[in-house]
């Protein structure tokens, strides 16, 4: 059955639970050193947002050498969490990049921390629904999020975008998982020069389940950061270097 568009309305559910009185020091550092291994954020891995702003607006945290990665965090107008913006640069074909993005059992491999990633249903060509389970530290229950995903490219340019927004209504809860409720963003490939591609890639979320908004800020940088690391190590496969999309045209 294909879908419609009534089918991504989202079901409105309970608001986000707030601390509103802080954690008592122990707690705060045992709760700190556990999302710190773990990459808290790793919810956002497959999300980015399309925020209207001036690069003066983004602070940039962390530039790993190595890799070429720039991680940027910003605020947010009536959010408590920061969004996140990452750069960096691959060599691969446009294709090769949406290809990745849409291998759904492969997404294990290199979104950070990302337990399973299925695909629900593909709406068309270009637009699909996508299911992925967050690990967590214990005693933090797991994350689950279904995702709206739209591939559109410039017909001038060539850029391709890869916009993402949380389509919980689509599925009902998971017992034993905190749905991942407010999620929105983008992936932008933009062609330049001797088949390079710029990477940027952006997110805003909520991962709900009341964890303190100071802390989850604490570690915005990790998720994006071993994600696009992550999408290094693997662009260069053959299967995606290869991989034809009749809506995608490489420049």
């Amino acid at each position: 059955m294909r879908c419609r568009c009534t089918c991504l309305r989202r079901k409105s559910g309970p608001a986000t639970a707030r601390f509103r009185t802080l954690p008592s020091a122990w707690e705060a550092v045992r709760l700190a050193e556990m999302l710190k291994w773990s990459g808290c954020l790793v919810l956002l891995a497959l999300a980015g947002l399309a925020l209207p702003a001036q690069a003066a607006d983004w602070d940039e945290v962390r530039y790993d050498s190595d890799h070429d990665i720039r991680v940027f965090t910003r605020k947010v107008k009536g959010s408590d969490l920061k969004a996140f913006r990452a750069v960096t640069q691959v060599s691969s074909t446009l294709t090769g990049l949406v290809a990745l993005l849409e291998d759904a059992p492969r997404a294990k491999d290199w979104v950070f921390k990302c337990r399973e990633m299925t695909l629900v249903e593909a709406i068309s060509p270009t637009e699909a629904i996508y299911y992925m389970i967050t690990d967590m530290p214990w005693p933090v229950k797991n994350r689950d999020s279904i995702s709206h995903s739209r591939v559109t490219q410039d017909a001038v340019t060539g850029t391709v975008r890869v916009d993402i927004d949380a389509a919980d209504g689509y599925m009902g809860a998971k017992k034993g998982y905190v749905r991942i409720r407010e999620m929105s963003g983008y992936w932008l490939f933009t062609p330049k020069e001797n088949g390079r591609v710029e990477v940027i890639y952006e997110a805003h979320a909520d991962p709900g389940g009341g964890l303190p908004s100071w802390l989850v800020n604490s570690f915005v940088v990790d998720a994006p950061l071993n994600t696009l690391r992550g999408l290094q190590d693997l662009i260069a496969d053959e299967t995606y270097q290869t991989a034809q999309r009749d809506y995608i045209k490489n420049i």
